[in-house]
């Protein structure tokens, strides 16, 4: 409990605090247009006072949590309050996950639906919420999940832009061809040019080619590869999405960049903060000349409402340190000069260290959720806008509880940072994870039993949570196991001794043989095969080898090859393994990479050099190879891929200690799907425990630990048992 009592703005008959409003408007406005977020966690007189945030004025909020913490979750409530509580803003959501669109629907999760009951809430989906997808992804995805198109005009892109998202320097050669080549078609065509305007001056203008004033072939070759690349980014029209369809009033518009590449994403946010901060300096203007009855102009694209523009995953637009990003000056430009024009921004990370300085030194709320490495907790603790208790300081962060966030008000009507439990959603939220997280956090506790214990719910997705929050059992779905223990124990002793020792008996000492279960990943996901046709796909990871599972016609486990060395790769180089591997023995040019492999031409070169030189490909005359042992699905609907499914799983009760870690997490596989296969959007990952017989027999004078399936009775792992060394593969 902390000491020091907490004094923020309050009204104690209907038992509300609020947080960010200055004490004149709150005398003035009370609660009018403040967001419900949560309510009170720590001890104390204002324990359970239901939170708000004020809405009224511009402010700067960062989220911060681990993965799983909650960080999007919460920013999913600021959404639904805007929604719902602010008719005058615009709101404009980057979706870097395809998430949000489900906000359209009604919260239809069960244990959710009782927790909302609990905060005397009920669901609700939002009809005032508007789906934008890149122009390019209107043929491959369904037309029933989005609302409207966005696209881009090239003119709307500065130099500095371009020079950023194609990764070339700005004041090199490149960068100076390119600056020449736009300032040209701006001459020509004025702010009306296209991408086939730019690259049309780079391939026939004579004058790049003056041997004594132009530039070389190579280099107009380098930038003239980059703008046929630019063609597949699909964010790119002869006319662009007018800022007033984007921001409008009592609507929130979100712009799904999940089909983008990361630095195509980042320049479409960077383009379109620049717009909207523009926009709202003149239309701030505007109103102004209108109060002084100075009048003048019609409505046009400036004309856009108080915007709140809201962001997860921002490390990866505004990072810290030297590294720029295509949105890192637009964003720090928005922070530091939008508050007068009413400009709000509202973003999320889950690693604050790497956030850039510039816009944490803005920030006027933060809300912290469960930080788990040293580095975020001291960045947070430094840029906490009032005072920090010291019983909240260093280690506690890592210690919250999921759902739960410590907040800091700038204002200084509130005296020191404070526990918040964040409301539960009222609209369908498809990050099922967090989600579920959240709705334990949320609930009542369960009742008390006879012993004095709580129930433990038997639902398998909150089963998996309860494993990470308690030391005792869990209940989850497993494989149900066909090798009993006296089977695996004659199994074990013959291992390795032919046909002979498995019909009389081998000479195996085993020295112990235990039960474990391996986490596999299921995966569901969305295939766009056709134009308006997509199909449903589900695929299985074992998350101990790393590689997909399947179950043959016999009823053996067999696995892919190759997939664990590609796991943790970038999404890039992931997918020009997998083009290439697509290309089988006629490999593929640089060139062909960027334009069929829709690989990024200022990330291509790079990558290619690094998969050189860690020996996954190769490269002849020119062309690339893949240079690894591949065994793996080259098309999201096969059959195999669901036929580990097949196999009889039932609920179980297994110890934390029974289960072996996760090699391969199942975070990565949302990235890894779609960049392997494209056209793939991953709805959901969950878990199904497999059952193996983990034991260590002695053989020849050393000891050997040996893996058997528990189902199909396949060994499938064989390491020497060094003492005093780490095991290493034989």
């Amino acid at each position: 409990m902390v000491m020091e009592e907490l004094q923020v703005l309050r009204d104690d008959e209907t038992r509300r605090v609020i947080i960010g409003r200055k004490a004149s408007l709150f005398s003035r406005e009370g609660f009018r247009g403040a967001l419900h977020v949560g309510r009170v966690e720590e001890e104390g007189p204002l324990k359970g006072y239901d939170v708000y945030v004020d809405a009224l004025y511009p402010h700067v909020i960062f989220v911060a949590g681990a993965r799983g913490s909650g960080k999007s979750y919460t920013l999913g409530v600021f959404v639904e309050e805007l929604a719902e509580k602010n008719p005058y803003v615009g709101v404009v959501v980057i979706d870097p996950v395809g998430i949000y669109w489900s906000m359209k629907l009604p919260n239809r999760q069960s244990e959710e639906i009782r927790a909302l009951t609990s905060w005397g809430l009920t669901p609700k989906g939002y009809d005032n919420v508007k789906i934008f997808i890149p122009v390019g992804a209107a043929g491959s995805v369904p037309e029933n999940t989005y609302d409207a198109l966005f696209a881009l005009k090239p003119s709307m892109l500065t130099v500095d832009d371009w020079a950023l998202t194609f990764g070339i320097d700005r004041f090199s050669p490149s960068g100076m061809l390119l600056e020449k080549v736009l300032e040209s078609v701006r001459k020509e065509y004025g702010d009306d040019y296209s991408l086939e305007d730019i690259i049309a001056k780079l391939e026939k203008w004579e004058e790049l080619r003056d041997k004594e004033k132009g530039f070389k072939p190579e280099t107009i070759r380098a930038l003239l590869s980059r703008f046929y690349a630019a063609r597949s980014w699909g964010v790119f029209s002869d006319e662009g999405t007018p800022l007033t369809e984007i921001s409008k009033p009592g609507i929130v518009s979100v712009i799904d960049v999940s089909f983008l590449e990361e630095n195509v994403g980042a320049l479409v946010i960077g383009v379109l903060a620049r717009r909207i901060l523009h926009a709202r300096k003149i239309a701030t203007r505007k109103e102004a000349a209108k109060i002084l009855n100075v009048h003048g102009g019609g409505r046009g694209e400036t004309d856009i409402p108080p915007t709140w523009l809201v962001i997860d995953e921002a490390h990866i637009l505004i990072p810290a340190g030297n590294r720029k990003t295509p949105a890192t000056d637009a964003l720090i430009e928005y922070v530091k000069q939008g508050r007068r024009p009413g400009c709000s921004l509202l973003f999320a990370t889950q690693q604050p260290a790497a956030i850039d300085s510039r816009v944490l030194s803005q920030l006027d709320l933060l809300f912290v959720h469960k930080l788990v490495f040293s580095d975020d907790v001291k960045a947070v603790e430094k840029r906490m806008p009032t005072v920090l208790p010291k019983e909240y300081a260093g280690v506690f962060l890592k210690r919250l509880p999921i759902g739960v966030a410590l907040v800091g008000d700038r204002a200084d009507t509130t005296s020191r940072a404070f526990l918040v439990r964040i409301r539960p959603r009222r609209s369908q939220h498809e990050g099922r994870e967090i989600a579920v997280d959240m709705t334990v956090a949320a609930s009542p506790p369960p009742e008390q039993s006879e012993g004095g214990k709580k129930e433990r719910g038997t639902d398998n997705n909150m089963a998996i949570i309860s494993r990470e929050r308690e030391e005792g059992p869990i209940r989850a779905r497993a494989v149900i196991s066909r090798i009993m223990e006296d089977k695996a124990r004659s199994m074990f002793k013959s291992y390795g001794k032919g046909i002979i020792g498995r019909i009389f008996g081998g000479g195996n000492e085993i020295v112990s043989l235990e039960v474990k279960f391996i986490p596999v990943w299921e995966v569901t996901y969305s295939v766009f095969a056709e134009p308006r046709r997509v199909e449903t796909g589900v695929t299985y990871i074992d998350g101990y080898h790393g590689e997909f599972i399947h179950v043959n016609n016999k009823g053996k486990i067999f696995f892919s090859r190759g997939l664990k060395h590609i796991y943790k790769l970038p999404r890039n180089q992931t997918k020009i393994i997998a083009f290439l591997y697509h290309r089988g023995k006629e490999g593929a040019t640089l060139s062909e990479i960027i334009a069929r492999g829709h690989v990024p031409a200022d990330l291509a070169e790079r990558d290619v050099e690094l998969l050189k030189g860690s020996q996954f490909i190769r490269e002849e005359n020119g062309r690339y190879f893949i240079n690894m042992d591949l065994m793996l699905p080259l098309d999201p609907t096969m059959g195999v891929l669901a036929s580990f499914g097949r196999l009889l799983t039932a609920e179980t009760q297994i110890n934390p200690d029974e289960v072996l870690p996760a090699n391969f997490g199942k975070e990565r596989v949302k990235e890894l799907l779609p960049a392997l296969w494209g056209g793939v959007i991953v709805k959901n990952v969950s878990v199904i425990y497999r059952p193996v017989w983990l034991g260590i027999i002695k053989r020849g004078g050393r000891q050997y630990k040996v893996m058997l399936d528990a189902v199909t009775g396949v060994f499938e792992k064989e390491l020497p048992v060094l003492e005093g060394k780490k095991n290493e593969r034989r």
